[in-house]
């Protein structure tokens, strides 16, 4: 990102165009964010006046960028520019819930590339350890939530080592202090996809410390500026050639116009149907930009396959939310998050999306939720390491890997919510009622499930049945409530995901619990 250089439609529109797009669009991870992780980053630059926050629509993001913090040749920063400006927006932002990251650098500063600047200011493990300490005392003075850094470029000729060591130093910092650590990343390909050698640069240690990496998939040229097609390689090549988790991979979207980088909120002005193309004639020039159906399909994308959308840069967006590219992309994060399985009138509706806000489930694909599926003994096992790491740290920070449920039987074996070893067989295997409660059981201490109702026994279990236990404390607990009017459990019929849903939900959720 250039510090100096760079700076309601129809839904029908909308679907007809997301659909021409569609045919191009490569394999659907099975195990991707869920619409409610969905990350939307977006960079506000420090040299834009302070009035151009009050067009911030700060309930359509989860993060903001401050950029940039600029650094110095011996391994310092210079002061924070318009660090009142900064304030403000952390102030403004925090009321809102959405985090504030401190950037590092950028392509230029004053008409200067940075990159020698990086290089001398990394060049000795004594200058790289001062300069982590700046950037994280800049970043604690402030009150920010993190850091992006945006080193453009690091070279496999020298100075990804410097890089790389720089990176895991911060991490070091940062981790500890719950502070996020990101890093912006060049789109890695050519238009036609083929991989650049000096994407390597990036080493896969960086790509393992970092939280996620803001792919800048744009400025590849100036005639059709950043098309889907280019953003489909640029992220493939992050996702799959380097394989990132699809949360860890934040796809990168101009609201700018090459050449000229004149933003969208200017085009509209010069031309109010400017939002029904991705070109126009602006001042007798061709230029080429991202209008609402590309970020729509884009959008849409990123929620099929990867973590999020990143927006260089969100004061280039226009004032008026019904034309706005931001609302475009909160539009159809939304839509993603109702499914088209799951009317709105069935008794486990809100319990389906209350199960998703927590963190604890997500749909099969398609705008999907199949809540008639049976939940197998991997998905139950995955469900009750989630309520275990959720309780305990309020979000879930496994990273899935191969196979995707890996990382939930580890620890759930490391927490005794499993304890015995379990075939690959047995965990494709649909579970029974009975199955799941004695796991969901072990997710949650005593103090967890106080009994807020009164249950002596239950009528089509023994006590002397194995679980017995378990399944009475989730009954007096208001988890279970029993499949008939008697209180039935059905210990051996097979636990459908609305069931699982409906559970989990109570699980991390008291209010949701039933007390009669």
């Amino acid at each position: 990102m250039d510090r100096c250089k760079r700076p309601a439609l129809m839904l029908a529109l909308f679907a007809l165009l997301l659909s021409c797009f569609a045919a191009s669009s490569p394999r659907t991870d099975a195990a991707r964010p869920s619409a409610e992780s969905f990350k939307t980053v977006a960079y506000y630059p420090s040299w834009r006046p302070d009035s151009q926050r009050q067009k911030l629509q700060y309930d359509k993001l989860t993060h903001i960028i401050y950029a940039f913090a600029i650094p110095t040749a011996d391994g310092t920063l210079r002061p924070l520019e318009n660090a009142a400006g900064a304030q403000a927006l952390i102030r403004e932002a925090h009321a809102h819930g959405v985090k504030v990251l401190l950037a590092v650098g950028g392509w230029s500063y004053q008409n200067i590339p940075l990159e020698d600047t990086f290089a001398a200011a990394t060049d000795t493990a004594q200058k790289r350890a001062s300069f982590t300490e700046a950037i994280v005392s800049m970043c604690d003075q402030y009150g920010f939530d993190g850091v992006d850094m945006d080193w453009e470029y690091p070279r496999t000729s020298g100075t990804y080592r410097q890089y790389e060591d720089l990176m895991l130093r911060l991490k070091a910092r940062l981790q500890p202090a719950g502070k996020l650590l990101t890093t912006a990343v060049p789109g890695g390909v050519s238009l036609s996809g083929a991989p650049y050698a000096s994407s390597m640069a990036f080493t896969d240690t960086v790509l393992q410390t970092v939280d996620w990496v803001n792919v800048m998939a744009y400025d590849a040229n100036n005639t059709n500026h950043s098309p889907y097609d280019y953003a489909v390689h640029a992220a493939n090549y992050w996702r799959y050639t380097r394989a990132l988790p699809a949360e860890k991979v934040v796809l990168g979207v101009p609201f700018y116009t090459r050449p000229g980088s004149i933003s969208y909120e200017s085009l509209l002005k010069a031309d109010p149907k400017a939002g029904l193309s991705d070109t126009i004639t602006y001042n007798g020039q061709t230029v080429w930009y991202n209008g609402p159906a590309t970020i729509a399909a884009k959008t849409q994308y990123a929620l099929e396959h990867l973590g999020g959308v990143m927006i260089w840069e969100i004061t280039q967006d226009t004032a008026d939310a019904s034309k706005s590219l931001l609302s475009v992309i909160h539009e159809t994060v939304q839509s993603a998050s109702r499914f088209s399985d799951v009317p709105s009138g069935a008794w486990y509706a809100e319990s389906v999306q209350a199960a998703c806000d927590l963190g604890l489930m997500k749909g099969t694909g398609n705008g999907r939720f199949s809540p008639a599926r049976p939940v197998t003994t991997a998905e139950t096992v995955s469900l009750s390491a989630r309520v275990h790491v959720i309780h305990q740290n309020g979000s879930d920070p496994l990273v899935q890997g191969t196979p995707w449920y890996q990382v939930y039987l580890d620890y759930a074996h490391q927490t005794g919510i499993l304890t015995d070893a379990l075939t690959s067989q047995r965990l494709s295997t649909p579970i029974t009622r009975l199955q799941c409660a004695i796991l969901l059981r072990r997710a949650l201490p005593d103090s967890a499930l106080s009994p807020i109702r009164t249950v002596e026994g239950i009528p089509d279990l023994s006590p002397d049945t194995p679980g017995y236990d378990a399944v009475l404390t989730l009954y007096r607990a208001g988890v279970l409530t029993g499949t008939d009017a008697a209180g039935a459990f059905s210990p051996h019929a097979t636990l459908t995901r609305a069931e699982a849903a409906v559970l989990v939900s109570r699980m991390l959720d008291p209010n949701r619990r039933v007390s009669h």
